[in-house]
């Protein structure tokens, strides 16, 4: 039996991938920042006993700070979920908020698995599109796993600006990832997902309907009440989340993603569209805005198909994604309310 560490256990993303890695007959070790946190998974999912125990990793960037859970036990693979929130509202300042948390968190990790992991296979990493971009230049460019975010450290510190502070600390955090791999040569492989937006059924403990995580609180407002219209759109792409947690399952054993950075899923968004397909959830009739006039764009993608295909993803489709998660939500506005 395979035993993988799961970082940030308890969101949105790293739920779902544990889902799939018990399913798939690995024992699972998740860490969580503080022991409460683990219990309210289980309680939420008290199938996962005796597959799923917890440590207990309260700052990600403090020196030295995996090296017992690597000594203590003997994990063969490690998806690391966990980084600095866009969307905590705590996160004010860029190098103390995300930039070392992310790129520290990062070489900790990879310097204790490298030290004391002895039987360390492979590293899947949830990195993100916007190490690639802002967003704001979807129309002049195509993504491919060569391309980088156009701004820098300097910028982020000039800016002070959340989503700046997000793009860039994300881009460097990867970018200490790969400095580590060419440097010190583990002899487990690294691989990084680069997904757009993710949504999907939130299975994570949700203890406020107000307060999902990032992407379902988006999702959550077309339903909600809050608009009359349908709102602009953020970002012009997505993936379901059960399809992300399949990619990042599929890039521990697949060798051709072995040491590769990579677009994942790449489906086409657009507020218009979530709402098209919310409007097959007939529990929503009556719920929803009135169709928007917004003109929808396109984010190219040049390989994205590609590495969907080498990590065998068969892409949900917006009424799977958007109807489960709606129906989801929906049961938790029923018990949250």
């Amino acid at each position: 039996m395979p035993n993988t560490l799961v970082t940030g256990a308890n969101g949105f993303v790293a739920a779902h991938i544990i889902d799939q890695l018990i399913s798939a007959g690995h024992h699972v070790t998740g860490s969580v920042r503080t022991l409460p946190k683990g219990e309210q998974l289980l309680k939420t999912h008290p199938e996962w006993t005796g597959h799923l125990d917890f440590v207990v990793v309260s700052e990600y960037d403090a020196p030295g700070i995996w090296d017992e859970t690597f000594k203590s036990k003997d994990i063969n693979y490690v998806v690391h979920t966990a980084a600095p929130l866009l969307d905590n509202p705590a996160n004010t300042d860029f190098e103390r908020d995300f930039l070392k948390p992310s790129v520290e968190g990062n070489r900790e990790l990879l310097k204790s698995a490298a030290k004391y992991g002895k039987n360390m296979k492979a590293i899947a990493v949830t990195g993100s599109v916007n190490a690639m971009t802002t967003g704001q230049d979807i129309d002049e460019r195509v993504f491919t796993s060569d391309s980088w975010l156009p701004l820098e450290i300097k910028d982020a510190v000039a800016a002070q600006h959340p989503y700046i502070s997000y793009c860039v600390s994300k881009a460097e955090a990867e970018k200490a990832v790969w400095k580590f791999v060419e440097e010190e040569k583990p002899a487990f492989t690294v691989t990084v997902l680069l997904p757009a937006l993710i949504f999907g059924p939130p299975i994570q403990p949700v203890t406020n309907i107000k307060n999902i995580n990032y992407s379902n609180n988006v999702f959550h407002s077309l339903f909600d009440g809050t608009y009359e219209v349908v709102p602009p759109t953020s970002f012009s792409s997505y993936i379901d989340v059960r399809d992300l947690a399949t990619a990042h399952i599929s890039s521990l054993t697949v060798p051709a993603v072995a040491n590769k950075r990579l677009p994942v899923g790449g489906a086409k968004y657009s507020s218009q569209i979530a709402v098209n397909a919310l409007k097959k959830v007939a529990e929503l009739e009556g719920r929803l805005p009135k169709d928007g006039d917004e003109i929808e764009k396109v984010v190219k993608f040049g390989d994205v198909v590609e590495w969907n295909e080498k990590l065998g993803l068969k892409l949900r489709t917006p009424e799977e994604t958007f109807g489960d998660a709606a129906r989801k939500i929906l049961e938790l506005e029923k018990v949250l309310a």
